[in-house]
């Protein structure tokens, strides 16, 4: 083991990587499982942790502007996760605009790392197409539910498909950041039938897993595709 880290260059690092994403791993598991003490703080702490170990993870390998665009976006959605979390009349709203915020900052993302048109494949306009279509069906389903958060909503949705369809049409892996981006959608549509509508119990964990799991495709996607190298975790991300 001695030997193996005496070859790279940041073992210090590298460990420290490993951790945050086990931590995260854990955070987002505690938090789905309910496996925390009663209190909106203790919800609030354990909810933001698995994000939050992400923002580290992306932190300590910070060497770009595309690192720090990305940085950006887990910090407004993990103010999301939060204002999401706090009792209070207007907690739906201000939730949605700090994820508004970090969609903006996902979008610009994708958009300085846009994939050349002549290797954009047919799959991936295909996909594009259908994520608006499906959006359209969605806010027309949903119109009469949405009352006074209409516009809102509306536009958040309009915002959340250009930044799933701006992540499709990147130069980052669609297997990766292109999936991760439409989970967050799914996640979102999921959490807004919820908001607005009668839905089961168990689409709540729906909303958790997906959301994480976008996270952290979109996070693992862009650190493997950086020009520039970052160590962590025991694995090279170029």
């Amino acid at each position: 083991m001695t030997r193996i880290f005496s070859q790279r260059k940041r073992p210090i690092i590298e460990a420290m990587g490993q951790i945050f994403v086990i931590l995260s791993f854990l955070g987002a598991i505690f938090y789905g499982a309910g496996l925390y003490p009663e209190g909106i703080l203790w919800q609030a702490l354990v909810k933001m942790s698995a994000v939050g170990f992400l923002i580290l993870f992306v932190g300590i390998n910070l060497q770009t502007f595309s690192h720090f665009l990305l940085l950006l976006a887990l910090v407004a959605s993990t103010a999301g996760d939060v204002l999401l979390v706090i009792p209070n009349d207007q907690s739906f709203l201000r939730g949605l605009m700090a994820f508004g915020v970090a969609h903006i900052l996902f979008i610009v993302l994708y958009l300085i790392n846009a994939e050349r048109l002549n290797h954009i494949t047919a799959n991936r306009v295909r996909f594009v197409i259908m994520l608006w279509a499906a959006a359209f069906v969605a806010g027309y389903w949903m119109y009469d539910a949405l009352g006074d958060m209409l516009y809102y909503v509306l536009g958040y949705t309009a915002i959340l498909v250009l930044m799933a369809s701006a992540a499709l049409l990147s130069k980052f892996p669609p297997r990766l950041v292109g999936i991760g981006a439409v989970l967050f959608v799914f996640s979102d549509a999921a959490l807004g039938a919820r908001q607005f509508m009668s839905v089961p119990d168990y689409v709540g964990y729906f909303v958790w897993v997906s959301y994480y799991m976008s996270q952290f495709m979109v996070t693992l996607g862009v650190m493997l595709t950086e020009d520039r190298p970052a160590y962590s975790g025991g694995y090279r991300f170029d």
